[in-house]
């Protein structure tokens, strides 16, 4: 027994022994997930190229060679065409701008059927006539609207002009416009206007005329001198009139009598229709509009500009309209 144990021993003892397999380490699950995201980030980046490769192909590869291209001249003539294109565009830009910013608002025009264009150069016309036939010492009253325009064009004197920090200057035009005739020729003699001049557009149908204006007239000299009171001049119905339906304070104030006056009989001639105000669609509600304390001594040739003259005494003979009797007196004298 002792010699089979030794035996065993000697054979146990040189016999070598399978080496240790060396446990490897498995991979942390940091490192798996970085490489899993790059690989996933650069797939994205490749897919992204080829949607771009794909749209830049879509929009351009008519020229690249890598498609299939058109012929060098049909290109070259699509490349002459869109920049024909472009530059039609920026022309047409350039005159709309220079038609819309700057065309001078005082020359207006409109267009005709045929596309040509009417000129209406009242403004300068009636500037020009103050310029040349009054004193250079000459006041001019109108609405603020125009006082610039009167300064440069006319260089004349204004009353008020569109610097309307002054508001009780305005308020006095302003009540001077709304008043009867006589009153106001008493508040513009008070402050030496020798001429004033009213913007109509009955005869030709411009919108933007003092008619159009009048209630802010009212308003702003009602707002210093009390007597002026908006609801006065409101015709039938609540309604701002100048027709049949106008009221009595309308007919008779100022700005009613220096647009119409003559108008009535103008209108006929024009167009067939007594006294039809083009602007207010309707006939006015005074035709027969005489002058007592004012003398018209111009009028543009479309009616958009009439200018008066403050008189230094009253025209007696246009208080009353001459009867029959009298007139015939008068011819058999003649």
């Amino acid at each position: 027994l002792t010699g089979d144990v030794a035996d065993g021993e000697a054979s146990t003892s040189t016999t070598e022994e399978p080496p240790t397999p060396t446990p490897t380490k498995a991979p942390s699950r940091k490192a798996k997930g970085g490489r899993s995201s790059g690989s996933a980030a650069a797939a994205d980046d490749k897919a992204l190229r080829s949607q771009s490769n794909s749209f830049y192909n879509s929009l351009f590869g008519w020229l690249s060679s890598e498609s299939h291209p058109l012929p060098a001249p049909v290109a070259a003539l699509g490349l002459l065409f869109m920049l024909g294109l472009m530059m039609l565009y920026t022309i047409h830009c350039v005159g709309v701008s220079a038609d819309m910013y700057s065309a001078p608002s005082i020359v207006l025009q409109s267009h005709r059927q045929d596309g040509s264009f009417h000129v209406f150069d009242d403004f300068r016309e009636a500037y020009s006539w103050l310029r040349h036939n009054t004193h250079p010492e000459t006041k001019v009253a109108s609405w603020w609207d125009y006082g610039y325009q009167t300064t440069a064009m006319a260089n004349r004197t204004v009353i008020v002009d569109n610097n309307t920090w002054n508001t009780s200057h305005i308020a006095t035009v302003g009540r001077a416009m709304s008043s009867p005739e006589a009153k106001a020729w008493r508040i513009y003699r008070s402050i030496d206007v020798e001429y004033v001049f009213v913007v109509f557009g009955g005869m030709i149908g411009y919108s933007s005329d003092d008619i159009n204006k009048f209630l802010w007239m009212v308003r702003i000299g009602g707002g210093t001198y009390p007597e002026i009171k908006e609801q006065d001049y409101i015709g039938e119905g609540g309604q701002y009139r100048i027709d049949s339906g106008a009221s009595p304070t309308m007919l008779k104030s100022l700005m009613y009598k220096l647009s119409y006056h003559d108008f009535a009989s103008a209108a006929q001639r024009q167009f067939g229709m007594h006294g039809y105000d083009r602007v207010r669609n309707t006939q006015i509600g005074k035709t027969d509009v005489p002058l007592k304390y004012f003398e018209e001594v111009f009028t543009s040739e479309h009616w958009m500009m009439r200018i008066y003259r403050v008189r230094d005494q009253p025209n007696r003979e246009a208080a009353k309209p001459a009867s029959r009797s009298g007139a015939k007196r008068k011819a058999a004298k003649a």
